[in-house]
């Protein structure tokens, strides 16, 4: 049995619909869209007709009743009218040979017109083609019908679109609105956009465009970004990328951002601005520039508010993040001061995508700050010691270690700041480098042992020192370290720095949220350990072990570990800073501090 032939139909109000609410971001793009088709019209006649001189875009506006676009483009036959007018997606930038879409134009989809009937209930186009004579008159509605009638009178060559206000679309035609609509869409076309609202007539995009054939000074693009964005930048790096043919300028922000937060990109495609959030042609790390770009050949989404995910697009991305990169690697070469401005601004947010992002970690690493026993330090400049990598996770712990590891000329690094350990932890899949965190056992190393007869001269004091610091929750040793003039110095473990913390808190916290700690504090391990080293090169220590009343040495002892819990910036507890105060007191009353 044969079976019968159907077409589909279309309903032309449901796809009004899904262009309205699912297609297009706001009724705003009827402007673009009509800007689109002019210039996609201006561009056919120049490629067609040699010398063609003089194009224009001309936007007549009744507020609030009626709007006209007029092109002096290459207009429609009454044959292209029938066909790419009528036909929900035939596109009139096609190749009648092989059916692609031709680079040169904007337009792609054959159904931009359409969203003309979200602000109006008819489109009435009026067109002479370059290459007849006869004036046409096309209406369209949204039920699907049109009609088509000769002009007897006679048109302009080229195209105009005349739209009248649909009820409740006001806004959309007011003289302030579609004057910031075509100065928004169509503020770099090469051509001139004439707006007259019948009070006067201006040209709406008079603006340079940067990535004209000569080159721009700094000036020019510093002054052209602050002209489109309203605001200043740090600096600007020009933008050039063969893949996609696309141009521009990436400007680095001068505040801190986010490294979640997507900054608004002004993106043009053939100089119409496709869109202002646009991220996908820039790659994912480069937080810290807002970008102007212009693409040639990069596809358009459906929407034309992006570019469709592929290779070209792809490569145009890397093109983009090498001229990023290598902009920081000269300005890391031939301009310190600003280097350092800019990572004093975005090193933050740069460290915390780098722990996961491998291209940006090896853009950033060699440049990234780190504080160490040296002064501060780049990571270019840590890879060049010839020794390991040895950090601390903690601040209060790098103050306490860096005076010994200062003194024997030693490195250490203070990864107690955000990102710095989990980016220092990254070196060795990058870079031949041995990266370590300190631990007790390295902490012992540094230190030399007491002789048998200094053991024997400090067994006493120290005997009552362990006594004394056992209500601490710490133990005391004899060794000796340099600097001489540090008597001793704090060192916990990180359990029982977690734990002080705990009490530390539970002390300035109601009832019932101390008991929340203390529930919780019993859940962590007790194997903990805090020492309170003593320096027996140090002359006060030694003056201390020929001490033979207890009272006195447990006096001092509590003052040193009390006076190195606050030069580690420790939490106190326990009353210890009352503690502190009152054995200083005690030893003013008995005047020992003359002896």
């Amino acid at each position: 049995m044969e079976s019968e032939l159907f077409r589909f139909k279309v309903n032309l109000g449901g796809m009004i619909e899904i262009l309205s609410d699912h297609l297009y971001s706001s009724p705003d793009v009827y402007i673009r869209e009509l800007l689109q088709n002019g210039t996609d019209a201006i561009v056919a006649r120049q490629k067609s007709e040699e010398g063609f001189e003089n194009p224009e875009i001309r936007v007549k506006l009744v507020p609030n009743q009626s709007l006209s676009f007029h092109d002096n483009g290459t207009g429609l036959t009454k044959d292209e009218v029938h066909r790419f007018l009528a036909i929900i997606g035939e596109s009139s930038k096609k190749d009648l040979m092989t059916g692609r879409v031709m680079d040169e134009y904007i337009g792609r989809f054959g159904i931009g017109l359409l969203s003309c009937f979200m602000v109006s209930d008819e489109i009435v186009i009026e067109t002479r083609s370059v290459r007849e004579n006869t004036s046409l008159r096309w209406t369209g509605k949204p039920d699907g019908t049109y009609t088509l009638t000769e002009i007897p009178e006679g048109c302009e060559e080229g195209t105009t679109i005349i739209l009248n206000c649909k009820d409740g679309k006001e806004q959309y035609f007011s003289s302030e609105k579609v004057k910031q609509l075509i100065t928004y869409y169509g503020i770099l076309l090469p051509f001139p956009v004439v707006f007259d609202d019948g009070s006067r007539s201006t040209r709406m995009n008079r603006i340079y465009l940067p990535w004209d054939e000569r080159q721009s000074t700094k000036e020019e693009l510093m002054f052209f970004g602050k002209t489109m964005f309203g605001q200043d930048f740090l600096d600007c790096i020009p933008l050039k990328s063969e893949s996609g043919n696309v141009s521009g300028v990436a400007y680095i922000l001068p505040y801190q951002v986010n490294g979640a937060a997507k900054n608004y990109h002004r993106i043009f495609l053939k100089n119409m601005l496709l869109t202002e959030k646009g991220d996908s042609i820039l790659p994912e790390w480069a937080v810290f520039v807002k970008c102007i770009i212009n693409a040639t050949n990069l596809r358009p989404t459906a929407s034309r508010e992006d570019f469709y995910e592929d290779e070209l697009l792809e490569e145009a991305r890397e093109g983009i993040g090498t001229c990023i990169s290598d902009y920081i690697a000269n300005l890391a070469r031939t301009d310190l001061e600003m280097m350092d401005r800019f990572l004093g601004i975005h090193q933050r947010v740069l460290k915390s995508m780098a722990i996961e992002n491998d291209e940006l970690y090896q853009l950033f690493f060699k440049y990234f700050d780190f504080v160490t026993t040296r002064g501060k330090m780049t990571g270019q400049e840590l890879l060049l010691q010839r020794e390991p990598l040895v950090y601390t996770s903690q601040v209060d712990e790098f103050k306490q270690m860096s005076q010994i590891f200062f003194a024997q000329g030693r490195l250490l690094i203070n990864a107690g700041y955000v990102y710095d350990k989990e980016i220092l932890c990254r070196t060795p899949e990058f870079y031949n480098a041995e990266v370590m965190e300190l631990q007790e056992e390295e902490v012992v190393d540094i230190m030399s042992d007491v002789t048998i007869s200094e053991n024997e001269t400090s067994h006493f004091f120290l005997s009552v020192a362990d006594r004394v610091l056992a209500k601490y929750d710490c133990r005391a040793e004899m060794k000796k370290f340099s600097p001489v003039t540090l008597p001793a110095f704090y060192y916990i473990d990180k359990q029982a720095l977690f734990l002080r913390r705990i009490q530390s808190a539970k002390e300035a916290s109601s009832p019932l949220f101390a008991g929340m700690l203390s529930a919780f504090a019993r859940d962590i391990k007790k194997e903990t350990s805090a020492y309170l080293y003593f320096n027996y090169h140090n002359p006060v220590i030694k003056k201390l072990c020929l001490l033979e009343a207890v009272e006195d040495i447990e006096r001092f002892v509590e003052i040193l570990y009390i006076q190195t819990i606050l030069i580690g910036g420790y939490p106190m507890h326990n009353n210890e800073m009352g503690i502190l105060n009152g054995r200083i007191m005690e030893l003013i009353e008995r005047n020992l501090l003359d002896e």
